[in-house]
């Protein structure tokens, strides 16, 4: 059982996050989980006055499951080269979401991911906004420049004829990254800097920020996060900054 209570500038407080999840052995070497969503979230609004949803008649909810995802995992041999499969079927109540993720090492390119997903399935944390069917490949950086602080991956999406390149440098307490993304059909581009820096223990600090300057300074202590919104035009909106909890607890 996990979920994340989030606590908002504006004086509101809920829970956005909120799930059961069971896991199993299945063929062997294999698992198989069942993420389940109860139809309840608390939340309280103290803006115009104290609202929430805090009652014997929105409680009910907790018996109810408003969608469930399930994900087979599986280690198999494709072709010769031992791979890591993974078969997610998302949202089988609201609207079925499928995605399949297959993952190796080859000797000479490195990391190798084929994904394979449905408009508005989670593949890797980001939800597919069209059909998805891409090749990502982690270059192996150290065999090629041999130095372990630089990072390097390349990413293609058929349908959308997407291109990204992911880099990343590593120098002490500081990690620098750059997510570029570019259409091959119509030129669009897209960029993304991140910074996150680690010289305070127990404490993480991350800055993102796109091409028009707007982003989100983060900072994390254990299981909370500060996150603050922030743009060119508009600064930062009170309203806007949340300080999140992330929560679980075994059954």
């Amino acid at each position: 059982m996990s979920g994340r209570v989030v606590v908002g500038g504006n004086g509101s407080v809920n829970e956005d996050k909120f799930s059961l999840s069971v896991s199993a052995p299945f063929a062997g070497d294999g698992s198989v989980t069942l993420n389940a969503k109860p139809n309840y979230r608390p939340s309280v609004s103290s803006k115009n006055g104290v609202s929430h949803n805090v009652d014997a008649g929105n409680l009910v909810g907790l018996s109810e499951i408003s969608d469930y995802d399930v994900t087979i995992a599986k280690p198999c041999e494709l072709l010769g080269q031992a791979c890591d499969v993974e078969l997610s079927m998302q949202k089988c109540k609201s609207g079925q979401a499928n995605a399949m993720t297959i993952s190796t090492n080859h000797e000479k390119l490195g990391d190798v991911t084929v994904s394979l997903a449905r408009k508005g399935a989670k593949v890797g944390g980001d939800t597919a906004s069209a059909d998805r069917a891409s090749v990502k490949v982690n270059l192996p950086m150290k065999d090629l420049i041999s130095n372990d602080d630089v990072t390097a991956s390349v990413e293609y999406d058929i349908p959308s004829q997407n291109a990204t390149l992911n880099l990343g440098y590593t120098s002490g307490d500081v990690r620098l990254g750059v997510k570029s993304s570019l259409n091959v059909k119509s030129n669009a581009a897209s960029h993304k800097a991140t910074v996150n820096y680690s010289g305070i223990e127990g404490v993480g600090v991350e800055v993102d920020c796109n091409q028009d300057v707007a982003g989100n300074l983060s900072v994390t202590k254990d299981k909370y996060e500060l996150r603050v919104p922030f743009s060119k035009d508009g600064g930062v909106n009170p309203d806007d900054v949340q300080l999140r909890m992330t929560w679980s607890q075994s059954l």
